[in-house]
């Protein structure tokens, strides 16, 4: 069976590459094995642009976006990666060029704005490129911003999909490849559109708190807690934020299935979520509010159960 072939323009903002370093670690499926063919309802996928890894260079790459931007290459899933940031607070300079020609400056915002009017599909990867990320901390002086906001909640691509984020401070590889996967099977109609949630992660893989999928979460039931690195409990009152940060990385691991940061004994940063790195996903290893007094609820609440259960108990057998 042939498909329709579907290219990626994958931009770059402000960011580290830290997600495109993730994407070459992914498993299930691998880059490799899609842009390769081998998984034949997601291949025929052309990666015509991508800062890092293209061929094409100065004006050879230029001329790619432009005739990208002339609809050459139709239809095709825009990428971002990296933060926005606001042009309008650069004064007479700019924050983030991707290219330039005979003296004119192209801005990534001028890149990202018209290609998205033609973009079948317009996906944001990392927390960056999601909702601003790192970039986007305060006092972020050059008013960092992601793709979901720059575009708005209710645009839609030229086939009516919305931006998707796919966010994580790198988001595991898999977690890429799975949601580009997806969203390629819809736009060749042959599955839904991925189910989203108000901050348009994919709830196949952000529907659950990392707590939830965390192997350490019956030491947290337990109350027992780690008190310093190293030790197997739970790891709440080293920083941990599982507690407010939608993430599959406890559960699914990160790189064919081993790793993860909870899993590994590290706090999670709560990188998945908008409002990260500030409050109240800092400082990193600052607790969140109210782990002590539940550390000393959930103490007090089951050794009272366990307490009420064995006089029940032997209240029976005296019977």
């Amino acid at each position: 069976m042939s498909f329709q072939r579907i290219n990626v323009v994958w931009l770059e903002g402000q960011g580290c590459t830290g997600c495109t370093i993730s994407l070459t670690n992914s498993s299930m499926p691998a880059i490799a094995d899609i842009l390769l063919g081998v998984i034949g309802p997601v291949s025929d996928i052309n990666l015509v642009f991508h800062p890092a890894v293209m061929l094409p260079w100065g004006d050879g790459a230029v001329d790619v976006l432009k005739r990208v931007e002339k609809g050459e290459y139709d239809p095709f899933v825009l990428v971002l990666e990296g933060a926005i940031p606001d042009e309008s607070k650069a004064g007479s300079g700019f924050w983030c060029m991707v290219g330039e020609e005979d003296g004119e400056v192209y801005t990534l915002n001028y890149w990202v704005d018209s290609l998205a009017e033609r973009a079948a599909a317009a996906v944001a990867v990392g927390s960056c490129a999601s909702y601003g990320g790192i970039p986007h901390g305060r006092p972020n002086p050059t008013g960092a911003h992601g793709l979901l906001d720059h575009l708005g909640k209710e645009w839609r691509s030229s086939l009516g999909l919305p931006v998707i984020c796919i966010p994580g401070c790198p988001p595991a590889g898999d977690w890429i490849t799975q949601s580009l996967g997806s969203l390629v099977l819809a736009v060749r109609g042959l599955a839904p559109v991925p189910e989203l949630d108000e901050h348009h992660r994919p709830k196949f893989l952000f529907g659950r708190l990392a707590h939830d999928n965390c192997p350490r979460a019956g030491y947290y039931s337990d109350g027992n807690f780690s008190e310093e690195f190293g030790e197997d409990y739970c790891v709440v009152t080293l920083g941990c934020k599982g507690l407010l940060s939608h993430c599959p990385a406890p559960g699914s691991g990160w790189i064919n299935h081993v790793g993860g940061c909870t899993t590994m004994g590290a706090p999670c940063l709560g990188c998945t979520e908008p409002g990260f790195p500030d409050e109240p996903f800092s400082p990193f290893l600052k607790p969140p509010e109210g782990v002590v007094m539940t550390k000393t609820v959930i103490r007090r609440v089951l050794g009272g159960l366990y307490a009420a259960y064995s006089l029940q108990k032997g209240g029976g057998g005296g019977g």
